[in-house]
């Protein structure tokens, strides 16, 4: 049986949801990135703007980061095209997207769709868990489905090759947005519904018509999706199982969206109380475990030990991204 370090080594590996947002006000956020990228991973999807997040502070804080990613050249390449990533591999450097975790940094305008994209947004999650003008999110008890706008926002980004992104996003919004869509479109950070019944998780209808149009789920990392305290990685994988078992592995990828704001975490989520209601039922962070990027390893032994093979394990780790990438980006 071939190393875990070395398969890890020989093949992209995608992390596919990222909280990079400006909300988040702490000194290590690059500390952190760098952490995935001498683990081994090839591309991450830094998320830099949510519903939360205006447009002035959205283009200020896109502006910031992608200077930083410019001054180190040595270490990041800022992904506008499917090569950037597949560059990045070849050159051992980290690949840097971005994406949002909703879409009223638009402020309805969808012209801006084409803008972002230019700079570097490869996706978007059309709602983040409440209702906005695109459609509604999970919390809500009456999901509405696409807005009328929210449709346009779909065909607008299939057409800017924009990665249309459901986590966080109603069920009738995201079965319809689907449905909508010409390309595959993904759930970045969600888990299974079935194994752990959480309004973020999905349900069969949900993941096999993910799979049906071609997309994936990236996995999300945090025990308050997985159902287990501990974040365990046997519990990570079995979400991953179920998946592959329902529709195969085509269809699943790593989307961790690791805590790694402990120290205003509370705070975090008290100033955004309106889009998690009851804190996703976690009273404090001192409950919530993450994956760490540092257990990448552990999980394709775990793959390896149920017995997958290299191919799927490829897949997973950021073949199947790479699939969606080659359809989508223009």
């Amino acid at each position: 049986m071939k190393p875990a370090n070395q398969i890890i080594k020989e093949n992209i590996v995608i992390d596919n949801a990222f909280g990079f947002e400006p909300e988040i006000e702490v000194p290590h956020k690059w500390e952190v990135i760098d952490r995935f990228k001498n683990v081994g991973f090839t591309h991450m999807s830094l998320s830099i703007a949510t519903d939360m997040t205006s447009l002035s502070n959205t283009m200020h804080y896109l502006a910031e980061v992608t200077e930083t990613i410019k001054q180190n050249p040595d270490k990041y390449i800022l992904v506008k095209s499917y090569d950037d990533i597949l560059n990045a591999k070849t050159e051992n450097k980290l690949a840097l997207s971005f994406m949002f975790q909703g879409t009223n940094p638009l402020e309805k305008r969808l012209e801006l769709v084409d803008v972002f994209s230019a700079l570097g947004v490869r996706s978007m999650i059309l709602t983040y868990n409440a209702r906005n003008a695109m459609g509604d999110g999970v919390i809500e008890t009456n999901d509405a489905g696409l807005s009328r706008l929210g449709k346009m926002l779909v065909k607008k980004m299939n057409s800017a090759g924009m990665i249309i992104d459901l986590s966080h996003t109603g069920i009738k919004t995201s079965l319809e947005a689907i449905e909508l869509s010409t390309k595959p479109v993904i759930f970045s950070h969600s888990n299974v519904h079935r194994l752990h019944p959480h309004v973020r998780n999905l349900t069969d209808e949900q993941i096999k018509l993910v799979a049906a149009k071609n997309g994936f789920i990236g996995i999300n990392g945090n025990s308050p999706l997985l159902g287990d305290e501990n974040a365990l990685i046997s519990k990570y994988v079995d979400h991953m199982e179920y998946i592959i078992q329902l529709v195969g592995d085509d269809f699943v990828g790593l989307g961790t969206d690791l805590v790694y704001f402990p120290e205003i975490f509370d705070l975090f989520m008290k100033k955004n109380s309106v889009v998690y209601p009851n804190n996703y039922g976690v009273q404090q962070v001192s409950q919530i475990r993450s994956i760490q990027p540092e257990q990448l390893g552990e999980i394709v032994s775990e793959l390896q030990n149920r017995g997958y093979k290299e191919k799927s394990i490829a897949k997973i780790l950021g073949g199947n991204y790479m699939r969606v990438a080659k359809e989508t980006f223009i």
